[in-house]
């Protein structure tokens, strides 16, 4: 089940009701949109509490304790709902939770397979078997290649935590860059295709590219690039390529 988008969190916050988007419309129209959204709310005023904490509903029961329960559904996700499926032997789970840590840790463009491979003690293949467990079983997203011929799940080429909670769960220091590109992905995911680009970040469904990053984030990765788009870390925007991250939290 995917967890919360950030505009069903700020409607369980601030118990007001928000309209949803598709890809297209805000595409053609964020800036409109935008307009709309904020008469009733800041933008960025609940964004980390929701990167942090806002992506399973079970916050919203008791606030103190969601990292605790957090790291407890982590545990029994891979020490038993795997398990009981067959994903996974039970002398093997130390292992996928030490991988989840490295990734926690990783920048998702730099990840070595074959390292990481090493690291956790395991051939190739296997490690190719626990990322697509752990994909199945809700803890990672990964995002395959636009490069014909290579498969999603036999060669990922970006690894990212299923959502922006995790890393918090696991105490790590995350570049603000990774946990960007982990809320972009685990907004769009399970509505749209999404593949790393050659050029910019992502294209989704082989239709549009965006190149995400902060504020002052230039166009320069894909100035020749056609239906490209900035997704950067701001309230708002006036140029109609650049639109705010937070924004993509309001397409489900």
């Amino acid at each position: 089940m995917n967890g919360l988008s950030y505009r069903e969190f700020l409607e369980l916050k601030l118990s007001i009701t928000l309209s949803h988007y598709t890809l297209d419309e805000l595409l053609a129209n964020h800036i409109e949109i935008t307009d709309r959204l904020t008469e009733h709310f800041l933008p960025l005023e609940h964004l980390q509490e929701y990167l942090t904490y806002g992506y399973y509903p079970f916050y919203f029961r008791e606030k103190g304790q969601y990292l605790r329960q957090l790291n407890a559904v982590v545990n029994q996700t891979i020490d038993i709902d795997l398990v009981n499926l067959g994903l996974v032997k039970q002398s093997f789970t130390n292992k996928l939770k030490k991988l989840l840590l490295i990734i926690s840790t990783s920048n998702p463009y730099e990840l070595n397979v074959t390292k990481v491979a090493g690291n956790v003690e395991v051939s190739r293949n296997t490690l190719y078997a626990y990322l697509q467990n752990l994909d199945k079983g809700g803890l990672l997203n990964i995002i395959g290649s636009t490069k014909k011929g290579i498969s999603k799940l036999s060669k990922p080429e970006k690894l990212y935590l299923n959502n922006t909670n995790i890393f918090y769960t696991f105490g790590t220091e995350s570049k603000v860059g990774t946990i960007r590109e982990t809320f972009f992905v685990s907004q769009l995911k399970h509505l749209y295709d999404v593949e790393v680009s050659d050029k910019g970040d992502f294209v989704v469904d082989k239709k549009y590219t965006f190149e995400v990053g902060g504020s002052s984030k230039k166009f320069k990765q894909i100035k020749d690039v056609e239906n490209s788009y900035l997704v950067i870390d701001t309230d708002s925007t006036e140029n109609s390529h650049k639109i705010p991250l937070w924004l993509f939290g309001f397409l489900y």
